[in-house]
């Protein structure tokens, strides 16, 4: 699974350069072991490009039983504690594993995110997550992202939109006759560019909805489109 890792890691290190704080991520796929494999590899990864040592991925693999709240206790212990470089990683597979006890000991853990502990966490299923820990994570939908075809026309639109601000896509929404169609494109467009790029992905739940609205009901979908260009 290729799954943009170098534009991922791109986007993290850059966000590890500017000290900011990272909420976790929980990457989502239906395949847990190979989504298990590769975000373990993206974070050896990162390790790796900042000259730190393996041993700083504090990782909880997929043993096909319940994490308890000894084990969580046990493993955010070195989280305590500023590492002697620039970051460490925390990695739980399956999350969906984890008992409520263990899953309540780690909401301040997840509600206090810094560029100091980065946090990774798996899933093959977001609604198998409890809501207290999707709450405080940005959620990566692997599986959803991947079926949905790039459109490279609007997808360039959106890029040079948010990039430089080009106003070319405004003009394309207001001067043609569009259909329903192509306002769910757009949407579509939306949630790749936020996937790839890691940026507004607080509004990924929403754009999901928007596009739920417009496929049921006889809606304004300008309306909903110009609302996403303002907001971006």
């Amino acid at each position: 699974m290729n799954m943009n890792n170098n534009k991922l890691k791109e986007n993290i290190i850059n966000q590890i350069n500017k000290n900011n704080s990272l909420l976790p991520f929980l990457f989502i796929s239906k395949n847990t072991e190979i989504l298990n494999s590769s975000i373990f590899e993206l974070g050896v990864s990162l390790l790796k490009d900042f000259d730190i040592p393996k041993h700083y991925i504090y990782h909880l693999p997929d043993n096909w039983e319940n994490i308890k709240i000894n084990e969580i206790k046990e493993f955010v212990l070195n989280s305590n504690s500023k590492p002697p470089f620039k970051f460490q990683i925390f990695f739980i597979e399956n999350v969906s594993r984890l008992t409520l006890k263990a899953s309540n000991s780690l909401l301040k853990f997840f509600e206090e995110p810094s560029s100091i502990n980065i946090i990774f966490l798996t899933n093959n299923w977001e609604n198998w997550v409890l809501d207290t820990i999707l709450s405080r994570v940005q959620v990566i939908d692997l599986w959803s992202a991947s079926s949905i075809s790039k459109n490279e026309f609007v997808f360039s639109l959106l890029n040079n939109y948010i990039k430089n601000k080009d106003p070319e896509i405004l003009s394309y929404y207001f001067r043609n006759k569009l259909e329903k169609h192509d306002y769910i494109v757009f949407l579509e467009q939306l949630i790749l560019y936020i996937k790839n790029t890691l940026i507004f992905t607080e509004y990924l739940d929403e754009i999901n909805e928007d596009i739920n609205v417009i496929k049921k009901n006889n809606v304004n979908w300008k309306g909903i489109v110009d609302k996403w260009l303002l907001k971006t």
